[in-house]
């Protein structure tokens, strides 16, 4: 609810954003606008009869929405001339704002409006004219204000303000607002339904048949009587006047009321803590809807219950210059034992701005239960098409890297996940059923490792059949019977083309009934971006595509399926910063974590994980070594090395939570550079010694979350690329206004940085026009101080894919014509082995000449083998 105020009572800070955000209404011409607007209807429809008030009531309403445009936080105060301190414009606060009689000196000299150099005679209204007005018993006894008290305010000024384009001058708004205040002051003391508080009945004012405008009819502009008669309902109120309290009841106007009661009332019956998980801490709030201008001072106490408040208070409202009329007080509660309820009572209690108690509830109830921790399950679709033979862009085949992100994949599985894989090309099978991983070194973890190291095509033929692959998985899900042991059955679909064999993932995409999320390898030229981004999207998941990879991106598919595992378990990537680390030294890698972070992993990615050591460094410097971790925290994979840890970490029996932490890498050996040299993945510079490069990633099981999306306008060059990211804390939008930044990889490898703007509390937008053919990737960084003060980071990756991408309908790559799947090579040499061209002597000729026609035989059935037997040609039968 927004509150109007008397322009004298503004604080300095008000008065600067009031006049920045008018300046801005007169730049931009609507200020003119408004003025012939209101020249244009003067004396039609708009002035002498009963729409004067509503009219004008929508007038002020429309203005205050183009000067939030600006600033949200302004609204339209009010000039009382019944007011000492408000009867001369050549004093402060009036002279340096308005610029005075004589439009000097003020904020809005280079407006166009003049000013008359005295007040001509006229005189101000009074307190008793005011209360005059106020006291009629009805309606359009009460309009007569028109020919009241509002004349005295246009012509005392003279002028401009005296004419049919009195908007020009922007005493206009402050003018008519108290007009408006009297108004509905006189509501609030004359409660009646609505075709009383609006009648066309005549009134001792002038009149015209124009404004003698029906209840229900729209005035000029579109808006009804009826649609402005409360004003509570259109958003704002106004503070009670005291002075002119104090005159009612001296003229014995008993009850009389000056303007919007304060009313607080709690809308949340009780505050509910449904299903959390054990072991987690979550807020939930108790909302209370306040309505009426001034400040507030709450306190609140647990009175019973395994509850806590999330900050002790007390709590000031409003707590920010933006207008609300919610205020929330935040209980924290931790998961207990699954199946265990709970229930507790909070008191709250609040005053107003002279310590009065205006409000009290004793017994707010307070109720929770706990359960299970979600489990989680992945299958792996994993592409074995002939086309991830190719390069990857990087000096590896696709094949390799998948195999080497795969993997990554399956030693950064926790204990409780389920996992399965499935391969696919022209067809898909189960390679390994769903089980649940177990400890690192289990024998379902070592078999998954050993089928990845299988995996592959065995030579460049097999096609690519996505749809297939995402069928078969589901199958697998849906016939295992530790299925329903886990909360989330994820699928993870990694693929290096587009599918030119039916099943298409469209035929499948009813069968996808939970998260699912892809990789995509290459760029726009041979991934399936659009329909399987969609339905990564629909449902819960997302999709990333690489591009070409580049030297540099050593470990850029591993960060993408851990990404990926992050966002089946609802974890958070704290940082990935890369480095290297040679003999004799410490690498240091810093990530902040806070008090709303549960635990976290610190990964360190190398292609030679046996040569690395690796220990962390507390806040207040404390070394804390593997020895002084649990045991199972430290994860040796067969490309990382890794911590797992709870919080806080206590050693020697103390505390160690929110800070700065290190990551310690270190080269375990004698320093010997030639050991290093042959290492895999070593670098080294001319005259310096090699050095082993790594890629530290920290992600965190956090109350503090950032959840990012990208969407795009279309995927030719031209398309606008949305990101939007969403800061929470605990459940709430984090309001301590974090900064996020997008540093994007183009297709020709350049960068840019792309600020994110804060477009609601929490929200962050930005918007960016894609113009290159290729794979755009996002890697957003937010860094800021959780609501405790402690600084955190959140980081994420989003691609996008902008070139050639098949539509529905399109011919897909490979088409030979209705119904009929392969590549146009592939339907001309099949064509050629046909009865048409090649005849029954063939054979016999060719052996003959020396022709193997066995193995010509062989292969032109690989080719055309997807085709009807009816349509073989005789060679292959």
């Amino acid at each position: 609810m927004r509150c109007r105020k008397n322009f004298v009572d503004l604080t300095p800070v008000e008065r600067e954003r009031l006049a920045d955000a008018f300046n801005d209404v007169f730049s931009r011409g609507v200020i003119s606008n408004f003025a012939g607007e209101h020249d244009d209807h003067f004396n039609h429809g708009i002035h002498w009869g009963p729409a004067f008030l509503p009219w004008h009531r929508h007038f002020l309403l429309r203005l205050e929405t183009e000067l939030r445009l600006f600033d949200d936080r302004v609204s339209l105060p009010y000039w009382d001339w019944t007011r000492s301190d408000s009867r001369d414009l050549d004093v402060e606060p009036w002279k340096s704002f308005f610029g005075g009689r004589n439009n000097s000196g003020g904020r809005f000299d280079h407006w166009d409006y003049v000013r008359r150099s005295d007040d001509n005679g006229v005189v101000l209204p009074s307190l008793a004219n005011v209360l005059a007005e106020l006291n009629a018993n009805s309606f359009p006894a009460f309009r007569a204000i028109e020919c009241g008290t509002h004349f005295p305010g246009h012509n005392w000024i003279g002028e401009t303000m005296a004419g049919g384009r009195s908007p020009d001058d922007p005493l206009f708004y402050l003018h008519h607002c108290n007009v408006d205040r009297l108004w509905a002051i006189w509501q609030l003391n004359h409660p009646a339904p609505a075709f009383e508080q609006y009648s066309g009945a005549s009134s001792t004012c002038n009149e015209d048949s124009d404004a003698f405008v029906d209840l229900n009819s729209p005035m000029h502009g579109g808006a009804t009587p009826a649609s402005m008669l409360s004003h509570t309902a259109l958003g704002y109120v106004y503070h009670p006047d005291d002075l002119l309290l104090a005159g009612a009841q001296a003229q014995g106007m008993a009850g009389f009321v000056s303007g919007d009661p304060l009313t607080i009332a709690l809308e949340t019956p009780q505050v509910i803590f449904n299903d959390v998980p054990e072991g987690d801490t979550t807020h939930r709030a108790a909302l209370f809807r306040i309505t009426g201008c001034g400040n507030l001072m709450f306190q609140a106490a647990i009175t019973s219950g395994p509850f806590t408040l999330a900050d002790p208070g007390p709590y000031s409202f409003p707590g920010s210059a933006f207008p609300t009329d919610q205020f929330r007080v935040w209980v924290q509660y931790t998961g207990q034992a699954p199946g265990t309820l709970d229930q507790g009572t909070m008191s709250v209690v609040a005053h107003n701005a002279f310590g009065d108690e205006v409000w009290r509830d004793d017994d707010v109830p307070i109720v929770a239960n706990s359960v299970r921790r979600p489990r989680a399950s992945v299958t792996l679709v994993l592409d074995e098409s002939g086309s991830m033979l190719a390069n990857a862009g990087n000096n590896r085949m696709r094949l390799e890297v998948l195999q080497y992100a795969a993997t990554t994949f399956v030693d950064q599985l926790y204990d409780d996940n389920g996992v399965a894989m499935v391969a696919f090309s022209d067809a898909a099978q189960t390679v390994r059923d769903l089980e649940v991983a177990g400890a690192l070194t289990s024998g379902v973890r070592n078999d998954v490792r050993l089928k990845i190291s299988q995996h592959g095509p065995p030579d460049a033929y097999p096609h690519t059949c996505i749809g297939a692959g995402i069928q078969q998985a589901t199958s697998l899900i849906g016939a295992s019977p530790i299925a329903g042991d886990f909360d989330t059955n994820a699928i993870v679909v990694f693929t290096d083309g587009i599918e030119d064999r039916t099943p298409r993932i469209a035929d499948v995409q009813d069968l996808i009934t939970d998260r699912v999320y892809a990789v995509g390898v290459a760029d726009a030229a041979n991934v399936q971006n659009d329909i399987l981004r969609a339905i990564a999207d629909d449902s819960g998941g997302f999709m990333l595509v690489t591009g070409a990879l580049a030297q540099d991106d050593e470990f850029l598919l591993e960060k993408f399926f851990i990404q990926i595992l992050a966002g089946v378990l609802n974890r958070d990537i704290v940082r990935d910063p890369e480095g290297s680390v040679g003999f004799g030294e410490i690498a240091r890698v810093p990530f902040s974590i806070t008090r709303s972070d549960i635990a976290f992993d610190a990964v360190a990615l190398t292609r030679a994980p046996q040569f690395l050591a690796i220990a962390l460094q507390a806040p207040d410097g404390t070394i804390v070594g593997v020895p002084q971790l649990p045991p199972d925290t430290y994860r040796p994979g067969s490309a990382s090395r890794s911590l797992r840890v709870t919080l806080p970490v206590l050693v020697d029996g103390k505390e160690h939570w929110e800070g700065e932490w290190q990551l310690l890498l270190a080269l375990m050996g004698r320093g010997d550079a030639a050991k290093l040299t042959h290492m895999p993945g070593a670098i080294s510079a001319p005259g310096q010694a090699p050095r082993l490069p790594f890629h530290a990633l920290f992600h965190a099981r956090s109350n503090l979350n950032m959840r990012a999306r990208l969407s795009q306008t279309g995927s030719a060059p031209g398309s606008t690329l949305y990101l939007r990211a969403r800061l929470t804390e605990y459940g709430r939008p984090l309001a301590t206004h974090p900064t996020i930044n997008a540093t994007v990889t183009l297709p020709d490898q350049s960068t840019t940085v792309v600020a994110l703007h804060e477009t609601d509390v929490g929200l962050f937008e930005a918007a960016v026009v894609a113009t290159q053919n290729g794979a755009h990737r996002f890697h957003l960084v937010a860094e800021g101080h959780a609501s405790r003060g402690a600084r955190f980071t959140r980081e994420q990756l989003l691609s996008a894919v902008i070139g050639r991408v098949p539509q529905p309908g399109d011919p897909r790559p490979g088409d030979g014509g209705p119904g009929r799947d392969g590549d146009g090579v592939k339907d001309f040499l099949c064509c050629l082995l046909s009865e048409r061209v090649l005849t029954g002597r063939f054979a016999e000729f060719a052996k003959r000449i020396g022709i193997d026609v066995d193995q010509l035989r062989r292969c032109a059935k690989r080719m055309c083998h997807h085709r009807d037997e009816k349509e073989q040609p005789p060679i292959l039968r």
